[in-house]
């Protein structure tokens, strides 16, 4: 269960803490830095505190991860000051990287329109050491895919890969080529519940069970059973979370 502000990190862990096979990570989204994009429905709009952050995360062994967090620059000319809220979230990602180092934790990352940044500044600062990294809801080309497996990442899919693709789209800058492409041992799939469901629920609320549709369509693209596939994305998700 993933953090995106104090609240719902604290929401994560009470979660967690209840279930045995649930676990949480903690961490601030990008565009919750800022009351532009404040969704009422996640309650009063929350300023962002790292050091709350760090407390927080700190507060259970049930917390396997650090995150959401990264660089969402695909709306930043939508808030009151662009340049300021390209410099808040690289403030705010910069702290959860040394969060993440400090408690030798992987990360969530959530980025949209800064893949080049947000690579820059994972290397800045694990200064030649691995980088422990998911990039979820990925929904990008091969060409920026490659970089991001070239730093060490792991790169996760939510139900936007059950999608039709668009007639317009060219085959090699559409997401499923990269799932067709990249190293078996990095692929993550995931669910973004309660949004994005996959086919055969999209439009409706989506929930952790429709994981199974994700996982079959990766197969489906790389020519495999969706067992291999459920196995395979299993055992990735257990090491970068260092699930027991």
């Amino acid at each position: 269960t993933v953090g995106t502000s104090a609240a719902t990190s604290k929401s994560a862990i009470a979660l967690a803490e209840k279930y045995d096979g649930i676990w949480a990570s903690v961490g601030y989204h990008p565009e919750h830095l800022t009351s532009d994009f404040h969704d009422e429905s996640e309650g009063d709009f929350e300023i962002y505190d790292a050091d709350e952050i760090a407390r927080i995360a700190a507060s259970s062994k049930k917390v396997v991860a650090i995150g959401e967090t990264g660089l969402d620059f695909f709306r930043i000319d939508e808030v009151k000051d662009p340049e300021g809220g390209k410099t808040l979230q690289e403030k705010a990602f910069a702290e959860h990287i040394d969060l993440a180092l400090k408690l030798d934790l992987p990360l969530i990352i959530h980025c949209r329109n800064a893949f080049i940044r947000m690579a820059e500044m994972l290397q800045a600062q694990y200064a030649g050491r691995k980088i422990r990294g998911v990039v979820h809801c990925f929904t990008g080309s091969w060409e920026e895919a490659k970089p991001l497996l070239d730093i060490g990442l792991h790169i996760s899919f939510t139900g936007i890969i059950t999608f039709p693709p668009k007639k317009s789209d060219n085959p090699e800058m559409h997401v499923h080529s990269v799932i067709e492409r990249m190293p078996l041992d990095r692929i993550m799939v995931e669910t973004d519940a309660p949004w994005l469901a996959p086919v055969p629920y999209r439009g409706k609320q989506n929930e952790p069970s429709f994981v199974c549709y994700v996982a079959e369509k990766v197969a489906e693209i790389r020519g495999v059973s969706a067992e291999a596939i459920a196995k395979a994305t299993t055992k990735n998700a257990m090491d970068f979370f260092n699930l027991p």
